[in-house]
């Protein structure tokens, strides 16, 4: 059932925490926190190719992907080519809103997440049921706290283990580096660094208000 799917979710992106946040630092370098712009892709993985091996372990799980730095910029490669990078790129947006300080500056960082990702007007609205939509909206109007985010942020989760990442695992993309049999990365117009992939049991302890116009 939906509880116990939840229930495993939570449990896997939790031992993930830690490591992400190891991560971070390289995943923000630039100041767009969402777009890889131009060959950066191409020269990412130029200047650091991961090892075959370490690409084969991608395949182990949706984890073992999202926490590798390049991983994740792979696979926002693969996503952008499915016009489906808005999952990722919400579920980078929550993790970095997760741990925004001071709190004060909570209440603007997850209007702008609403706005572009899960209002019914989004111009990149991702794909979660309107019940946890409106559940959401609705925790966001009372407080808004770390976990004001974290069942859409699960659903979306669960969307790209169950949906995009198997894809990924049979494009040619990833046949190409874990064969190590392309001459060259692939590029493309525009690419997104990827942050995390981790949504931890999050601390209700202090929370703002938030007003949606």
């Amino acid at each position: 059932n939906s509880e116990f799917r939840n229930l495993q979710l939570k449990k896997k992106t939790k031992i993930l925490a830690a490591d992400v946040r190891s991560r971070l630092p390289f995943l923000q370098r630039r100041k767009s926190s969402s777009c890889f712009h131009g060959n950066s892709l191409e020269k990412a993985l130029r200047n650091n190719r991961p090892s075959a091996g370490e690409v084969q372990r991608w395949a182990e799980s949706l984890e073992a992907l999202l926490t590798n730095q390049y991983g994740v910029a792979v696979f926002r490669h693969f996503l952008r080519s499915e016009f489906s990078e808005e999952n990722l790129d919400f579920w980078l947006a929550v993790e970095r809103f997760r741990r925004t300080r001071p709190l004060s500056k909570m209440a603007a960082r997850a209007a702008k997440i609403y706005d572009e990702f899960m209002s019914t007007t989004a111009a990149r609205q991702v794909n979660v049921d309107s019940s946890v939509r409106e559940l959401t909206n609705h925790s966001l109007r009372i407080c808004v706290s770390p976990a004001s985010f974290q069942r859409a942020q699960q659903q979306v989760f669960g969307l790209m283990e169950t949906d995009s990442y198997p894809r990924f695992l049979k494009s040619r993309l990833y046949a190409q580096l874990a064969n190590q049999g392309a001459a060259t990365a692939p590029s493309s117009a525009n690419q997104s660094t990827a942050a995390s992939p981790g949504l931890a049991n999050q601390n209700m302890a202090g929370c703002v208000t938030f007003s949606q116009s």
